[in-house]
């Protein structure tokens, strides 16, 4: 057995997922877990129906004590890193523990990016990307009769529905005509957009929060928010309980950038997810490849993949087990993913490309009546992209023949019906 030891600082999503990717066999002889939140690893993906009352902490807390110690893993709690020591190799926390590592891995993850408007520092102003703020959310609940919702992305769709399933009524504004225009386009859009007013929320595009305005200023409470509706330059005002935002992330990469390592937009990682510097890895939304950063799981899935492959082959002792492993066509490259999005009444997955340009074929079918739409994109005959609304049993069929890269010449005349009919 190996004598290295292993830190992750972060205990999120991409953490957890290194962890079970380096398996009980895992050339550490212990692995130390620093997190800033006072629970066990939950799985974040679940925190809109935590919000919205569908499931439990417990239920989305993945692994118990004996998971962890069968692995040599200690987690250790409410521990905020202060700063990385790259010569003496080790991870300095605020009180005052050390912990020296022979591997490092930043997994710090990212935080909601709130816009620069006054009064977007109260008291009533959260963001959406942790256990805390829907705790922070909770707790206003019995106080709050209207809640506003800024961004009608992914997450802001899903806070929006949490939010309305509790009683309470709910606007959501959204700067682009196009809720989550990053994902679908504008008849997709208009689908959602009937189900969440069918479930009463207010929805309001095209438009601009300018301002949080407060009537008790010493208390930092908003109560008013002032936006401007971008088409017609008409600024108007909502009397509000409580503010989300929801409007994307930053990537936590300040430790990083105070210890030397390269920064861009987030950590800067190669294709094995190494730093500029010896020893530390980084992954999940607080790392940068070629460019991108990331807020999805399927790429950190990825990553997490890659990187504890990429483990397993530098720090295994045993010269045959490292033979054995050794992968050098193993490494991240960027390709398109599958994004899902599920409000009871609703599935949206979307897929590549979902906006036509003049190098693109479309093939279409909406049924407005029973909320279907699928859009396929096509060039040179072979699949770049999908979008499919209401129906998505055919999404992952989708997504293969886009990733194998055939040709679709054959299946053209029932491609839009599914798997089944061709």
């Amino acid at each position: 057995m190996a004598t290295n030891i292993l830190v992750i600082i972060g205990n999120g999503l991409a953490a957890n997922r290194v962890l079970e990717q380096l398996g009980e066999n895992h050339p550490f002889s212990a692995i130390h877990v620093l997190s800033d939140e006072p629970v066990a690893h939950y799985n974040r993906i679940m925190l809109s129906p935590l919000l919205a009352g569908e499931t439990t902490l417990n239920a989305i807390t993945p692994h118990d004590k004996e998971w962890y110690q069968s692995r040599r893993i200690s987690v250790y709690l409410k521990q905020n890193v202060e700063r990385i020591d790259t010569l003496t190799q080790q991870v300095i926390c605020s009180g005052g523990d050390h912990f020296a590592y022979d591997a490092l891995i930043l997994a710090t993850g990212s935080r909601s990016f709130v816009p620069d408007i006054p009064g977007a520092d109260a008291t009533n102003v959260v963001g959406f990307r942790s256990l805390r703020d829907v705790d922070t959310m909770f707790e206003r609940l019995p106080d709050i009769q209207h809640a506003t919702v800024i961004g009608a992305g992914l997450l802001g769709v899903e806070a929006a529905t949490g939010l309305r399933s509790h009683g309470i009524q709910v606007t959501l504004l959204h700067r682009n005509p196009v809720l989550m225009n990053r994902q679908m386009d504008a008849t997709a859009s208009a689908l959602l957009e009937k189900e969440l007013l069918n479930r009463g929320i207010d929805v309001r595009t095209g438009c601009t929060p300018l301002k949080l305005c407060s009537s008790n200023a010493p208390k930092l409470h908003i109560n008013t928010i002032q936006f401007e509706q971008t088409e017609y330059r008409i600024q108007q005002q909502l009397d509000t309980d409580l503010v989300v935002f929801a409007t994307g992330i930053i990537a936590n990469k300040e430790l990083a950038e105070s210890a030397g390592i390269h920064c861009g937009q987030g950590i800067q990682v190669d294709a094995l997810m190494r730093t500029s510097h010896p020893h530390i890895y980084a992954l999940g939304e607080c790392c940068e490849f070629n460019g991108n950063t990331y807020g999805l799981v399927a790429p950190i899935w990825e990553q997490a993949s890659i990187l504890a492959r990429q483990l397993h082959q530098q720090y295994q002792t045993d010269q045959q087990q490292r033979l054995s492993t050794a992968d050098p066509l193993l490494s991240y490259q960027e390709r398109e993913h599958l994004t899902k999005l599920k409000v009871s009444g609703v599935d949206i997955h979307s897929i590549g490309q979902f906006e036509a340009d003049s190098s693109t074929e479309v093939l279409q079918l909406l049924d407005e009546h029973a909320g279907i739409y699928k859009k396929i994109l096509l060039r040179d005959e072979r699949i770049v992209g999908a979008l499919c609304v209401g129906d998505v049993a055919d999404s992952h069929w989708y997504y293969e023949l886009m990733q194998q890269g055939d040709s679709v010449t054959a299946l053209r005349p029932t491609l839009l019906f599914g798997q089944a009919y061709c």
